[in-house]
């Protein structure tokens, strides 16, 4: 048996959580390893925490040298590096920004710390890369999502015109679904955090999706799931959605400004008026299942298998 220690400090969901959590799940489905997790401030300081399916696996203090192995994603490095950690404990370091690279950002000096890094798109290989400071072997695992959950929301009835997902750009959110409003259109906004069963079930509902990514992604998940649950999906570059979004194939891609992204709205709905969506839609659900979660799980296996090796 292998033990791995994770850390999280959660306070409430986003894509970046949600992946840690699949890591998780994949190292508790292979038998010969056991996950542990220490959440700072722990389990009941937030609601709807998905780790509260773990509660058995949690532990109450952060001392990752009584491990095997620890995985780290983002600032983890933080902690992991204040209590002590052994020079000889394999690291597994999930990258899932393109920020990584960034002299600027708080995550870039840990780069020259020893690891085994997965990058959760080309995109951010690439970029992590390019600085010169990485240390240690890096692998590329395309993020997956858990289609069986978004079955759930699939057969919802397609009433809605449009849905917005702008929590992460609130003022581009609010000015776009000014333009766009006209008298009939069933539009909906959500330019704050909501919880991902809302946006989910927002998705399920509507014909066409536009989503406001921040200028730069590691991988951007909100896409993905829009192309699952069959939108016409529309969603600007930023830059870790190139290696699965392709304007005109399978969503369309405008720039990240009102004009453009209304043009593209307009595109799409003349799209579905002449029955012109259904090419998009078909490449989406090639690319997602490209995406699967258990396509991600079996590429993490090959790493988990020679991890001694590449470290």
């Amino acid at each position: 048996m292998r033990s791995v220690i994770f850390y999280r400090n959660y306070l409430r969901y986003s894509g970046g959580h949600q992946k840690v959590l699949d890591y998780f799940d994949h190292l508790d489905a292979r038998p010969e390893w056991t996950p542990s997790i220490y959440l700072e401030g722990g389990l009941d300081g937030v609601a709807d925490n998905p780790w509260e399916q773990w509660r058995e696996a949690s532990v109450s203090s952060y001392l990752p040298a009584n491990y095997d192995v620890a995985f780290l994603a983002g600032v983890d490095w933080k902690p992991y590096l204040a209590a002590g950690s052994r020079e000889d404990q394999p690291v597994i370091n999930l990258i899932q920004h393109v920020r990584h690279a960034d002299p600027s950002s708080n995550v870039y000096s840990f780069l020259s710390e020893r690891a085994v890094r997965i990058c959760v798109s080309p995109e951010v290989e690439q970029a992590i890369l390019g600085t010169g400071r990485v240390n240690g072997p890096t692998y590329c695992i395309p993020n997956g999502i858990d289609q069986s959950i978004l079955r759930n929301y699939v057969t919802l009835p397609k009433t809605r015109d449009l849905y917005i997902l702008g929590a992460k750009q609130p003022q581009l959110a609010a000015a776009l679904a000014e333009r766009i409003q006209a008298p009939g259109l069933d539009l909906l906004v959500h330019d704050r955090h909501v919880p991902r069963q809302e946006v989910l079930a927002a998705m399920a509902a509507s014909k066409i999706c536009i989503l406001l990514p921040n200028t730069t992604e590691g991988f951007y998940l909100p896409a993905l799931e829009s192309m699952a649950l069959e939108a016409l999906t529309i969603v600007p570059d930023c830059v870790g959605n190139r290696s699965f979004c392709r304007d005109r194939d399978n969503c369309l891609m405008p720039a990240l400004t009102v004009e453009a992204l209304s043009a593209a709205f307009h595109e799409a709905r003349r799209l579905r008026l002449e029955g012109g969506e259904k090419g998009l839609l078909e490449s989406a659900r090639s690319t997602v299942k490209m995406h699967s979660l258990q396509r991600e799980r079996e590429e993490f296996y090959k790493l988990l298998d020679d991890i001694e090796r590449v470290r």
